[in-house]
């Protein structure tokens, strides 16, 4: 990816929105597991759990905010990766990976923008869920029916976070051993340029 276009620098929000989902998707990933204690009478593991994962929510609902009515190199419509031009160029990079050679196009385009939409969907997911267990979970009892359902598709979610960081974070690390240092940008305010 060409970090040094000045159009694809990135805005403020969404630096915001990136350094709040590193801190928030390890602050639930950390405290996940005592949030099963909703069965129990004291349920402090799950409103800690669950705090943070309204937050991860209203994060979400602001980067989604900010593509739908955000600048226009920003918009969601700009790189989501469902379009037959944008999955022929998902393939093309998928092909160039298997000859170790990098995608050399805007950010949010190609197989980068299948990750960022893999990702955005993999939060959005277990955001929905959580939230729906948060306000409806019957408290202090085991959840069944529609809740137990609801449970166990937030459960299956967190299977996906792993995977989409291990995509994200291995897509980082590949472009700074080719002298791109584009997570500069994210934790530094500087251009990824080496």
């Amino acid at each position: 990816m060409n970090g040094g276009n000045e159009n694809d620098r990135l805005g403020n929000p969404v630096r915001f929105w990136h350094l709040a989902m590193i801190v928030l998707a390890f602050a639930a990933m950390i405290t996940g597991d005592g949030a099963d204690d909703y069965k129990k009478a004291e349920q402090a593991g799950f409103l800690l759990h669950g705090g943070i994962g309204l937050a991860v929510l209203a994060a979400l609902g602001g980067y989604f905010l900010h593509g739908l009515i955000g600048p226009q190199d920003f918009r969601l419509s700009s790189w989501f990766p469902f379009t037959a031009a944008r999955l022929r160029q998902t393939g093309k990079d998928i092909a160039g990976l298997t000859k170790f050679k990098l995608p050399e196009h805007r950010r949010r385009q190609g197989l980068a923008g299948l990750v960022q939409f893999f990702g955005l969907m993999a939060f959005s997911w277990l955001a929905a869920t959580g939230a729906l267990m948060y306000f409806f979970m019957e408290r202090g009892a085991k959840a069944h029916g529609l809740m137990h359902m609801v449970k166990e598709a937030h459960e299956v979610g967190t299977v996906l976070i792993p995977v989409y960081l291990a995509l994200h974070v291995g897509a980082v690390i590949a472009h700074s051993l080719s002298g791109q240092q584009v997570w500069k940008e994210i934790f530094f305010c500087k251009s990824g340029e080496a």
